[in-house]
């Protein structure tokens, strides 16, 4: 199978995500995608308080959907929640997939500093989210994934431009890039909008927006 990672805070959970990830399974294809909320996220220093409920909004969320699933390894696992470590196990439990690491532009521009950043191109593929970068050609696309990517891993990368992506060897994992419909929702708004008692109509599904009133989350 290839199975889509995609992981986050899901603070709350919302339709930028979902349907990112619609796109995804028809587009790549996925067979599935597996949503991973997170612990405590290191970039973000975002606390676990909420993480009962962010795992459970994801779950009430992706309920109708065959080909979307939800998993606690990284609340169960506790403290920082690193992609090496979570991609580590899951190679583990899915020993003849493929793993398709999925990450927004933004976020793999820091790729470097994250914990075994090297080693994450031996273990996964990736998609890497497009939601505006400017571009001009596809080579000029490639090229400004390809500085962010750590020194160790630089020799072993050929741009496949015909098909829009990055090819690492001798691993033989591919960056892909892959443009997804621009949906400007931010997380942060909602809890605002929630604790400013405004609408978050249409942000979010009803039943997530009933779970946050009915459970008193970012009230």
């Amino acid at each position: 199978m290839r199975i889509g990672i995609f992981g986050g805070s899901f603070n709350p959970i919302h339709f930028g995500h979902l349907r990112t990830c619609e796109e995804l399974i028809e587009g790549m294809p996925l067979d599935k995608i597996i949503f991973i909320p997170s612990n405590i996220t290191s970039n973000k220093n975002e606390t676990a308080k909420n993480s009962k409920n962010r795992f459970e909004m994801v779950k009430i969320a992706i309920k109708d959907n065959s080909k979307f699933e939800t998993s606690d390894i990284e609340i169960k696992r506790g403290g920082i929640s690193f992609s090496y470590n979570t991609i580590k196990e899951l190679k583990k439990k899915y020993l003849d997939d493929e793993l398709f690491f999925i990450i927004g532009f933004e976020a793999f521009t820091e790729i470097r500093n994250w914990k075994n950043s090297p080693l994450l191109f031996e273990m996964a593929n990736f998609i890497i989210i497009n939601r505006g970068i400017d571009i001009k050609t596809t080579y000029e696309n490639l090229a400004a994934v390809t500085k962010y990517i750590p020194d160790a891993v630089q020799n072993k990368i050929t741009i496949d431009i015909a098909r829009n992506r990055l090819i690492i060897s001798p691993e033989n994992k591919l960056i892909i890039l892959f443009e997804v419909t621009k949906l400007d929702i931010s997380s942060t708004k909602i809890r605002n909008n929630f604790k400013k008692k405004l609408s978050n109509r249409f942000l979010l599904p009803n039943d997530i927006i009933e779970y946050i009133i009915n459970n008193n989350i970012y009230m």
